[in-house]
């Protein structure tokens, strides 16, 4: 694998993790679902959107990749999204099923981890921040699925133990990691969020219009 500039970029960031973060990070696997069809946002895919001047899942990677998790897994479909992901420190899933919706990209993310938890991320929040994963991060637990809220309003990145593996790779068309969620009300974390411009995410061209480049 070749690695550009970028990549040196995030090693920098890792470095100024402290050592407790670290080591709850590297039991950690973050998966970037980039696979949707962006049906609500028109013709164009919304992920390859500039937000700062870059496009949302670009913004996505540099996010995760400047934080020492386990192993990256970008999930994607487009062949100008997969590109993407070049010259970062991930391992990329290319998605031939994106029509079965949300669980495929899990599914794909999943089977390729051995970690202790999963880190399932949208690609579509460009204001999401390292302060806020790392507040989920730090709730991590066996057993448990830890995500955050702001206003009572639930958001992502949604993290999930190994526990509940099997669910996650059973999931059927058109379910996604939320259908998991629904079944276990004993098991959910909630972590309230500094603000809720950071888990803002972008659905349609005018979600994309109101927050403004």
């Amino acid at each position: 694998m070749r690695f550009g500039p970028v990549y040196f970029i995030c090693i920098s960031n890792i470095l100024k993790i402290t050592t407790g973060a670290r080591s709850v990070l590297e039991t950690i696997d973050a998966i970037l679902m980039a696979s949707g069809f962006s049906r609500r946002f028109g013709n164009s895919d919304k992920l390859l959107q500039p937000v700062g001047g870059k496009p949302l899942a670009l913004r996505a990677l540099e996010l995760v990749c400047g934080l020492p998790f386990k192993t990256v897994h970008f999930v994607a479909a487009g062949a100008d999204v997969l590109r993407l992901g070049e010259g970062f420190p991930v391992r990329t899933r290319h998605n031939t099923s994106p029509e079965r919706g949300q669980c495929e990209s899990v599914r794909l993310g999943v089977l390729a981890s051995n970690a202790e938890h999963y880190m399932f991320f949208v690609c579509d929040q460009p204001f999401l921040d390292a302060e806020t994963v790392l507040s989920i991060c730090g709730k991590a637990a066996p057993g448990k699925i830890v995500f955050p809220v702001y206003g009572g309003k639930p958001g992502s990145p949604n993290l999930f133990s190994k526990a509940f593996r099997e669910e996650l790779l059973a999931l059927k068309d058109g379910e996604n990691a939320r259908t998991v969620k629904s079944r276990h009300p004993g098991a959910l974390i909630r972590v309230p969020a500094a603000s809720g411009r950071a888990l803002a995410d972008i659905d349609t061209y005018e979600d994309f219009k109101a927050l403004g480049d």
